[in-house]
């Protein structure tokens, strides 16, 4: 399977110009994870690699083009002046506006890798979790989080939407819609996967 992209050559070379050196080896690391979890829970491999790598090429963009971004690609006016919201849904848009990607799933993985959503698909997931369990991450738990990625892709997403829902919470901060839904969604999945045993 080959994935549409006008010119790997040019986005590779956009990921490198618009990419501080630790986001980009951020992105590496997140490439190499959402490999070996895709080929621990059947996902794609080469879909998985390629929406991780290219998840965070909006990451660095300052709020001034971030806006202009937003605006040139006709993005809810919620993302203006919010960077980490605005950076997965850019992103996407610049995958398929400027870069010609057209599989709804990669560009899913990378519009939702920061919020998740409910009713993802196993390569949103993956991403979503490979995203905060890489090698490069250097909280203390990590060990932990990885395993459980590496056992039970569900568990280890629903831990990780609990943590930032609390995170975000503790800090008097909005929480998206979509990371509510997708803990609620998530939870479900894992209950009728419980009850079906």
């Amino acid at each position: 399977m080959s994935i549409n992209c006008t010119d790997k050559e040019l986005l590779e070379d956009f990921i490198k110009a618009n990419l501080k050196e630790s986001r980009y080896r951020h992105s590496m690391g997140v490439e190499e994870m959402a490999v070996k979890l895709a080929r621990l829970h059947g996902a794609d491999t080469e879909k998985a690699a390629f929406a991780a790598r290219y998840h965070d090429l909006a990451k660095n963009f300052d709020t001034g083009k971030m806006d202009e971004c937003v605006r040139k690609y006709g993005l809810p006016d919620k993302l203006a002046g919010n960077n980490a919201l605005a950076h997965s849904k850019v992103g996407a848009a610049i995958l398929e506006h400027e870069f010609g990607v057209t599989d709804p799933e990669i560009l899913d993985a990378v519009r939702y890798h920061t919020t998740a959503r409910k009713d993802m698909t196993l390569l949103e997931e993956l991403i979503f979790v490979a995203d905060v369990v890489e090698d490069n991450r250097t909280y203390s738990d990590l060990d932990y989080y990885q395993d459980l990625a590496y056992r039970d892709l569900d568990q280890a997403c629903l831990e990780i939407l609990d943590y930032t829902i609390g995170d975000l919470t503790s800090k008097g901060r909005q929480i998206d819609k979509d990371t509510l839904e997708a803990r609620d969604w998530v939870l479900h999945k894992i209950k009728e996967t419980e009850n079906g045993k």
